[in-house]
């Protein structure tokens, strides 16, 4: 619904000063550079749909590997994204005001440069939103994932090493994309669900309802199309759910957080590190008597730096073989 810069304001136009090239226009008679145009603060409006079909699949082996099963699986996810750009940025004015002696061809000379670096601005604000306002559709970034899964009384815990490859496509010169270039994710991390209460003498309150935490680390690669590389950052995320019969119901809480400065050229690039959170609500049903289940979670994203803030509806179809 919109895009939120490093303060965690609605991302907007900066604004600009022009200095105007008045010597030509002027023969000389006001150099280059002694007045330019005092361009103020525009705005974004921006609004994105995405509709996202993942297919996944994995295999589960034997649970003979220290009491535990390994896990792997591949989520290959298909893309549709709809972009609606605006941005806006008022009229620049002459500074400094010129004086009231000033020649009238000498005024009109500077009024027409003025004109003339306010149609360029607008004309490169409008290029801009060209290059967002757009359509995108495709294969995304393919997810690779082993994980070592144990089951105890209570307790089950995973850990897990994700593997994001480039194979989404990618455009640095457009808006949206499928992929988010070409480079990889490496995310290792870990999760444990604890069951508050699965035994008859357990209080009433308790029973079928479980805590979820997952915490991961992600490593990204240089974006070899722009020689940009995007900061290391961390995932935190935890869940309570209780269950009733075949329904289950709860709640999710994310947060994500970049932890390294961005890189390009070698050098670092300050105050551009990314932060979100996201929670919400869901619900899931499992079949009687069949190894199915479907799972619906809406989240709302909140708190942001460097983010779109977004509101998502996922639907999830589960079945084992």
């Amino acid at each position: 619904t919109e895009v939120v810069g490093d303060t965690g304001d609605t991302l907007t136009v900066p604004g600009r000063v022009v200095p105007l090239p008045t010597g030509a226009a002027t023969g000389g008679a006001v150099a280059n550079g002694t007045y330019a145009l005092q361009v103020p603060a525009g705005r974004v409006d921006l609004t994105q749909t995405q509709t996202q079909l993942n297919l996944v699949g994995g295999l589960v082996t034997r649970p003979d590997y220290a009491g535990g099963s390994f896990v792997l699986r591949v989520n290959v996810p298909l893309i549709r994204q709809s972009r609606s750009f605006q941005a806006t940025q008022p009229q620049g004015t002459l500074a400094p005001v010129p004086p009231a002696q000033l020649p009238a061809q000498l005024r009109g000379a500077l009024n027409a440069a003025a004109a003339a670096a306010n149609a360029q601005v607008q004309s490169g604000l409008a290029a801009t939103a060209a290059s967002q306002n757009t359509d995108a559709s495709g294969l995304g970034d393919v997810e690779l994932s082993v994980a070592w899964v144990r089951r105890m009384e209570r307790l089950r815990v995973a850990a897990n090493v994700n593997l994001h490859l480039p194979t989404g496509r990618y455009d640095r010169a457009r808006g949206p994309n499928p992929g988010f270039g070409d480079f990889s994710t490496l995310q290792p991390g870990v999760a444990l669900t604890y069951a508050l209460g699965d035994k008859p003498g357990d209080p009433r309150w308790m029973q079928g309802v479980s805590l979820a935490g997952r915490a991961a680390y992600g490593v990204n690669s240089t974006n070899r199309d722009t020689g940009y590389r995007s900061g290391n950052f961390a995932v935190l995320e935890g869940a309570a759910v209780k269950v009733m019969g075949p329904w289950a119901a709860g709640a999710n809480l994310l947060r994500l957080q970049q932890l390294t400065d961005d890189r390009s050229a070698g050098g670092r690039v300050p105050g551009m590190r990314y932060r979100t959170h996201a929670a919400g609500p869901f619900v899931a049903y499992k079949f009687p008597g069949r190894d199915l289940a479907v799972n619906a979670q809406l989240s709302q994203s909140f708190g942001g730096r460097n983010a779109l803030v977004a509101r998502t509806l996922q639907l999830r179809l589960v079945g084992a073989w």
